[in-house]
Parts: structure tokens; C-alpha cells; sequence
């Protein structure tokens, strides 16, 4: 994992110290080490700061060259299929010098070309300058899981770059607001689901795309490399057959995110989808010698918002090593402003405050990457809302004696799950889903279905596809994107890599390829991997009712250590001009909070989130860098 920066200056030589100074920026994404090269007369350079993960050797160092020079690549990210790709390589005629990934994929963008870019499994965005024709070639992978920016400046010049803080070193860049963005997140339809970002004239480089730049700063060509396809459905396929082919990729991908020459561990949050990673890791740890750390946030004194006991149950079954932290609101307060500042973007949830302490922990425990369950819940709609669109689906097809069935199991669970806890509703909503009555009254929905203006790579937005549509908007546009930028970015503060293997893509074809009903059966959500789990994983969670998400206690916490904190921001009178920002409405909503009325901890995030951000544009750090790192302890 690294960060990179790639310059086009047609106008004028980009300095050695100006590059360098771009580079450091993302120090925090490579701290092992750092160079610059350049062609061009130094109108092109590209600039990496590397985090060694495979081959650790000085000889794996970026940029990287091949081809007699011809190509140089400065790259981020992991290729899990090197070592096929490698093999493949070879016997086509290729030699190489090191162990690294790097090497594999620089040979397979010189022997494959464009098309290589189908046959990496991985998580990338890189930037490669080839000399012959004097162009460089700019490319993410599927689901954007690795960042990448493109800026564009004053007398042509094209930055493109990991984080949008190195673009922003550039004088010949403007560092402004987009008001675009500002009034989309003002009115709550921030997304992060097209090139918009908060500043003016950089654009977030979209998933799944490449494209070519010219020596003179023109974009030659962009391209989608790869679309999924929620069309195609197989309808054939047995649940046996389905279970048994959704473990084997599961336990192939687990196993390809176990490659690193550095401790590799995992996050656990008592949930479903970390527990099953934890356990299938567990199945890898019987066959050699690795020691699995695992790291979680807990909230001991609030066990309506803790999985302590969750946590536990996965602890003993799979005999892994346990660390957990519990976030102090009081050190929110300290390092919000330095949090925002490697998100780049104000935030939605502050739980995201409980991946930077988890992040935390595991570079205080030495464990260099993180395997997360990021990407389950958009592919096998785990996401206990999601419930009511197949509740939907059932009724558009007229089967209404299923619809009722299934709805019963879930609606009981969820009731029986509740009655565990003080003020259930912090944790999980019990009503998520249409009652058994409800749909009764309700007959045959309506025609019009729910959907976002989105047209490439989702599925149908009709009748008996309302499932689908909204898990193909959550996968591509609408929820992962936003994930995958927290993800991104708190582990990579703390010099950490976060590998996700629900988001191998031949995992997620054959995912998209299923029908519903293994999706949602028996009214359970994700049943595939729930029967795919097996006993790699104690019975409570594996059939666990309850979702809690990654939730930080943040309605306790504005009433007491973060009131007079969150007043202050809530209340900021930057915020008075923002489009969707009115004070009457904010100071109710603040009210009811203080008063216990309702539970107003997310809408008021919102507003403290922008006024942190707006407070660090104000004191020109987006510019001129922030001097504080995170500290260790």
C-alpha cells in the first residue's frame, strides 16, 4: 500500500523539491520510502512513497522501470494474483528481478497492454508513463477500494495523485470549494457517486476506469474497463451448488489477501461478515504458522452499543489473539481536526472515529494489513432496510403466502433480538420491515420503483428488481464508494493496509449472478454466507437476528463530553451560508437531542463534520499541509 503522484507540466520543468514536497504529503501512506523520476525535460515525473508489503527489498522500490526504460509505473495498492500472473508471464518469455507485485503488473501492462487490466485481481490505481508514445496511463480497479485524484491547473498541468492533499501542494492547482459539492452535502444528497469533490477542478477518478494523458496535458481517451451485468441470473442454480461455490471463492479469495511478507491480522466487530473472515483465516492458520491478531472497538459501559459478548463468542471458538480499544470522546475532540484532514471530505457517521482508533491499534501491535468485511452487505443485501424491497419483489410476483411467511421469521427475530436490550432502538431498528398487516393492506405495490439516476452497471429499476436495483446502486454508487473512502484512508494514516476479500470480483459475479431467494431465504438476509460459514463460526452469530453496524455511542456522547464541542460546531456561524443549513431547524433538532425527544446524533454530525472541515480550509492546511501525525499510543 502507497501513495502516488503523477505530474504533466507542459508549460514548464516541475521542480525535484516541488515533487518531493507533493510526495511527503502522503507520507503517512508509505513510510518506508520515497523517490521521484522524470522525463520530458522534467515536464513529466511521477513520485511514490512506498509501505513494503511484498518483497521488502530496496530492489521493489517505485517508481519502477521496464522495458529497457520505457515504462515507468508508480503504483498503489495489491495485486492478490501476482504469483498466477507471474507464472504465466514467465512462460511467455519474461524474467524478472524481484518478488514484488510491482514487476508482475508492470510486465503485464507491457505484454497484455489495456487488456491487462481484466485480468488483475487486486486493488489499484497506478500511474504508468510510456515513453514510446509519450503518454501516461492512469487506472483504478473495480470497486475503487485504492483512491485516485486528477487536477488540473493553470497552464495545463495535470496532477493526478492518491489524495487530493499532495494535488493541492501544487501552486499551479487552485485550492477553492466546489460549491456543487458543499450544497449537495448541506442538503444530504452527498453521495461520493460521480467525480465531484469539495475542492474546484480535482475529480475523483471513477472505479472500474483508465484512461490516457498526453505529454501537452490532454485527455486522450477514458475508458470503463469492466461493468457488472445484474441481468444475468442463474435461476438454475441449486442452493447445494450455490453454497458450495460461494465457500470455494470465499476461501480463495481469504486466502490470495494472505499474501505479505509483513503480519497480516484482521478487524472484528462480533458481526456477521468480519467473524465469517475471521473464521475462514482460522481454517488458514490450522495449515501453517502465522498468528491471527484480531482488533475491535468496544463500548463496555454501553452494552446496548457494544458486541463485548459477540466478540467474545468468536474469540473462543477460532483461538485468535484479541485486542480491542475503546474510543474516548474526549480524544475525538483532540484529533478531529487531524481525522478530517486524512479524510480530505467532511464524513456522515462518527463512526468512522472507531476504524481510526481500530487502525490504531493494530500498528500498536505491530500488524502491518487488516482483512475487513467491507462490501457483504451491498452484494447480499445484509443491510436490514434492504428487507423491505424483497418484501416488495415477493408482492410484485403475487406471492403473497411467501411475502407473509418470510416476513413473519424476520419481524419475530428482530422483536425477540430487541427484548435483549435497555433502549434496543440505539442499537437496531425492530420495525425495519413492512408487518405482516401491512402488507396485507398494502395488495400489489405500485409500478414506480424507488431508484437513483443512475444508468451503467444497475440493474432494472422495475417491478420484481427492486432488490437488485438498489443493491447495484448501493455496490457502485450510492453506500461502498463512501466506505471505501474511510476505509482507505484511517488505515492508511496509520501506515496500515485494509484488504477486503468479499470484493474479489470473481466472488462478486458469481454474487450478482444469484437469485434473490439466496440472498434473503427464510427470511434471513445474506443466507449464502450465512450456510457458507459453516462451523467455522459459533452458532450465535452465524445465525445472528440483530445488525448493529459500526456505530460509535454519539447520542450519549453529545449529551455530555461532546456537548459544549458539538454546540460550538453545530452552531458555527461559517455554516449559517451553507445551502440546507437553516439555524431554527438546526436549534430544534439540537433541542430535542439535548432533551432526550428523539435521537438527532446523525443529523447534527452532519453540521459538526463540515464546520471541522471548513475550520481546517479557513486555516489554509489544505494548502499548506498539517504538521500533526497521528500519535501511536
Amino acid at each position: 500500500m502507497c501513495g502516488i503522484v503523477g505530474v504533466i507540466s507542459p508549460a514548464l520543468p516541475v521542480r525535484d523539491d516541488l515533487l518531493s514536497a507533493m510526495r511527503d504529503r502522503l507520507r503517512h501512506r508509505g513510510p518506508d520510502h520515497g523517490a521521484n523520476w522524470f522525463r520530458s525535460g522534467g515536464r513529466v515525473g511521477l513520485a511514490h512513497r512506498r509501505l513494503s508489503i511484498i518483497d521488502t527489498t530496496h530492489a521493489a522500490d517505485q517508481p519502477m522501470q521496464r522495458g529497457s526504460g520505457r515504462l515507468c509505473i508508480a503504483f498503489n495498492g495489491e495485486i492478490y494474483n501476482y504469483v498466477e500472473l507471474r507464472d504465466e508471464l514467465i512462460r511467455l518469455g519474461h524474467t524478472f528481478h524481484t518478488r514484488s507485485d510491482t514487476e508482475v503488473l508492470l510486465a503485464a501492462l507491457q505484454e497484455w497492454g489495456e487488456s491487462a487490466l481484466l485480468r488483475l485481481n487486486g486493488m489499484f490505481a497506478f500511474a504508468l508513463w510510456d515513453e514510446l508514445s509519450r503518454r501516461m496511463m492512469v487506472a483504478r480497479d473495480r470497486f475503487g477500494e485504492k483512491p485516485l485524484f486528477v487536477g488540473r491547473g493553470r497552464l495545463s498541468t495535470v496532477v493526478v495523485a492518491s489524495e487530493m492533499k499532495a494535488i493541492l501542494a501544487h501552486p499551479l492547482m487552485a485550492c477553492s470549494v466546489d460549491p456543487v459539492a458543499l450544497q449537495r452535502f448541506g442538503t444530504g444528497t452527498w453521495y461520493e457517486d460521480d467525480r465531484t469533490t469539495f475542492f474546484e477542478n480535482i475529480e475523483r477518478f471513477p472505479p472500474a476506469h483508465a484512461a490516457w494523458f498526453r505529454e501537452d496535458g490532454s485527455e486522450e481517451r477514458r475508458w470503463r474497463y469492466w461493468t457488472p451485468d445484474y441481468t444475468r441470473i442463474d435461476d438454475g442454480l441449486s442452493p447445494r451448488h450455490a453454497v458450495e461455490r460461494f465457500a470455494d471463492l470465499m476461501r480463495r479469495s481469504v486466502s490470495m489477501r494472505l499474501r505479505a511478507d509483513v503480519p497480516v491480522g484482521s478487524s472484528l466487530s462480533g458481526g456477521l461478515d468480519s467473524s465469517v473472515i475471521v473464521g475462514y483465516l482460522g481454517r488458514e492458520r490450522s495449515d501453517s504458522s502465522f498468528t491471527q491478531n484480531t482488533f475491535s472497538a468496544v463500548f463496555p459501559a454501553d452494552p446496548t452499543m457494544s458486541e463485548d459478548k459477540e466478540i467474545d463468542a468468536v474469540v473462543t471458538h477460532t483461538g485468535v489473539a484479541s485486542y480491542r480499544v475503546s474510543p474516548d470522546p474526549l480524544r475525538l475532540i483532540e484529533e478531529s481536526r487531524l481525522l478530517h484532514w486524512h479524510q480530505e471530505e467532511p464524513f456522515l457517521s462518527a463512526s468512522i472515529y472507531l476504524q481510526w482508533c481500530v487502525a490504531r491499534l493494530a500498528r500498536q501491535h505491530s500488524t502491518t494489513v487488516l482483512l475487513d468485511g467491507q462490501g457483504a452487505d451491498e452484494l447480499l443485501a445484509g443491510y436490514q432496510f434492504y428487507f423491505r424491497q424483497r418484501q416488495l419483489d415477493m408482492l410484485d410476483a403475487g406471492r403473497t403466502s411467501l411475502a407473509l411467511r418470510e416476513s413473519a421469521k424476520f419481524n419475530r427475530r428482530l422483536r425477540v433480538a430487541s427484548e435483549q436490550y435497555a433502549g434496543a432502538q440505539r442499537r437496531f431498528n425492530a420495525s425495519v420491515a413492512y408487518s405482516e398487516q401491512e402488507l396485507r393492506n398494502m395488495g400489489k405495490p405500485l409500478e414506480t420503483v424507488f431508484h437513483g439516476e443512475y444508468d451503467v452497471g444497475v440493474s432494472l429499476a422495475k417491478p420484481c428488481f427492486r432488490l437488485r436495483r438498489t443493491l447495484s446502486e448501493a455496490l457502485l454508487y450510492n453506500s461502498l464508494p463512501m466506505l471505501l473512502r474511510y476505509a482507505d484512508r484511517n488505515s492508511m494514516a496509520f501506515s496500515r493496509e485494509v484488504r477486503l476479500p468479499f470484493l474479489d470480483y470473481d466472488l462478486v459475479d458469481f454474487c450478482i449472478s444469484l437469485p434473490d431467494h439466496y440472498y434473503v431465504r427464510n427470511g434471513w438476509q445474506k443466507w449464502v454466507l450465512r450456510m457458507a460459514a459453516g462451523k467455522s463460526i459459533p452458532k450465535s452469530i452465524r445465525w445472528r437476528a440483530d445488525k448493529v453496524g459500526y456505530a460509535a455511542p454519539l447520542d450519549h456522547w453529545l449529551r455530555a463530553d461532546l456537548l459544549e464541542w458539538g454546540r460550538e460546531r453545530v452552531f458555527d456561524s461559517s455554516l449559517r451560508a451553507v445551502p440546507g443549513y437553516e439555524l431554527g431547524a438546526v436549534e430544534s433538532l439540537w433541542q430535542e437531542h439535548q432533551d432526550g425527544v428523539a435521537n438527532h446524533s446523525w443529523a447534527l454530525w452532519r453540521w459538526i463534520s463540515l464546520a471541522e472541515w471548513k475550520a481546517i480550509y479557513r486555516a489554509g492546511n489544505w494548502r499548506g499541509g498539517f504538521v500533526s501525525h497521528p500519535p501511536l499510543n
